[in-house]
């Protein structure tokens, strides 16, 4: 049989880091600016794209403050007295390393509603704000945090990417809707308190990879916050996956980090591969979900962010056709 070499594709790498952080108390807003800088140093140590942060990244400041009030007034206190030195501290990161940062999560209000805010920091650039869309029974009955209504789309320099917190990577639709709008990068930052927790999201976040055909990275927070309630342990194991055909790894894993302990992991992830596997893989998922008629429609906003941001833009939230 005469052999055939493989068409030549331009490549599109990209770098990613997930910060596999380690939660422990600080005496002050400073001391968490320090830690939060190091991670990123690390990350651009290592010459990183993206560098992506765990849900909730902000309750290390609980430790700084009084711990008289019950939990979902320590949320609003977070929203309340650190979201302007949060956001002031990744964007001067962000511009500083000159790296995508997704800043985890923190306690926003949004329109006088309280929600659980990714913050995604693009150097140049503002923030994009992504809120959490589904929320756990804690969420919902302990902290009093209130769902979202938007997905953003960031388009980069690479491609588009997008966040997918925690809770919602395991419902498929969202992952549907951010891959029909382009998303070929889905980033999960994620807070779990045992294995069980850990098991659901990194389950979903794999199979969201071999339906749509994208790469996912997940960061997920280790340590504790001694004697502050829903805090007082963690488990997590990051990681960087892949869809599950030739080009991947076999078992559909790029790398993952040691199970919850703190570190930094890094991976090297090629879009320009998801490309040529969409058009002639083994499976032709994303191909063949845009053509199957099961097209997912969404009762929110829809909010594409296009280099070079100079305006936002809402693209429809039903699909054409």
């Amino acid at each position: 049989m005469r052999f055939t070499a493989p068409t030549p594709f331009l490549s599109r790498p990209v770098r990613v880091c997930g910060i596999q952080y380690g939660l422990r108390p600080v005496a002050d807003f400073s001391a968490f600016a320090e830690q939060v800088e190091n991670y990123v140093d690390v990350g651009d140590d290592y010459d990183s794209d993206v560098i992506v942060f765990p849900e909730l990244l902000a309750v290390q400041l609980l430790s700084c403050i009084t711990r008289d009030f019950a939990p979902a007034e320590a949320m609003r206190r977070l929203a309340e007295q650190f979201t302007d030195g949060f956001e002031d501290l990744f964007l001067r990161l962000s511009i500083k390393y000159d790296r995508i940062l997704v800043a985890g999560t923190h306690p926003r209000f949004v329109d006088g509603k309280l929600q659980n805010v990714a913050s995604i920091f693009v150097p140049g650039h503002g923030p994009v704000h992504q809120p959490k869309l589904h929320l756990t029974p804690t969420e919902r009955n302990v902290w009093h945090f209130e769902p979202g209504h938007e997905i953003h789309i960031i388009d980069t320099d690479f491609g588009k990417m997008g966040v997918s917190i925690c809770y919602d990577v395991q419902f498929p639709e969202v992952a549907r809707i951010q891959a029909e709008q382009g998303v070929q990068l889905l980033v999960v930052p994620y807070l779990t308190d045992d294995r069980r927790g850990y098991s659901r999201v990194t389950t979903c976040a794999r199979a969201r990879a071999v339906e749509n055909q994208i790469y996912v990275v997940t960061a997920g927070m280790v340590g504790s916050l001694p004697l502050i309630t829903d805090l007082t342990a963690q488990y997590a194991q990051s990681g960087v996956y892949t869809p599950s055909d030739f080009p991947f790894p076999m078992d559909g894993i790029a790398t993952e980090a040691a199970p919850n302990s703190e570190m930094v992991l890094v991976g090297d992830i090629d879009l320009a591969v998801l490309d040529q596997t969409r058009a002639k893989g083994s499976v032709l998922n994303h191909q063949d979900a845009a053509q199957d008629g099961l097209h997912v429609t969404f009762d929110g906003r829809i909010c594409v962010h296009r280099l070079p941001w100079l305006k936002q833009t809402d693209e429809p939230t039903v699909p054409p056709g």
